[in-house]
């Protein structure tokens, strides 16, 4: 079995130094001659975001004051007469309803 002293410290595979200095002057150069990506501008994102707030604002908007033409018109609502007439009665004259009878109405008679 061998020892592991014996083995040494090195790395399986070497580089020569110009080797590496070529290697990375190639990735320079092939990456400076690519396009630039295109990136989004600072004003563009603040533009959009604005754009955002203001859509928000007017549905919020919008909405509420639906809501609260709604809520105004359900307080409009005004009485039917029949309501404001039996509003309108005393206790005795409620009393007095029970008792009340329509006479019947005479029929015409045919000749």
């Amino acid at each position: 079995m061998k020892v592991f002293e014996n083995i040494g410290k090195r790395m399986p595979f070497s580089e020569s130094e110009d080797y590496v200095r070529q290697l990375v002057d190639n990735a320079t150069e092939k990456a400076l001659q690519q396009p630039k990506a295109k990136t989004v501008s600072m004003h563009k994102m603040l533009a959009a975001a604005a754009v955002i707030i203001v859509l928000l604002a007017g549905i919020g908007i919008t909405y509420f004051d639906k809501i609260a033409t709604n809520d105004s018109l359900t307080a409009k609502h005004s009485e039917a007469p029949i309501e404001q007439f039996l509003n309108g009665l005393t206790d005795d004259e409620v009393q007095l309803l029970a008792y009340y009878d329509i006479e019947e109405i005479p029929e015409e008679q045919s000749y």
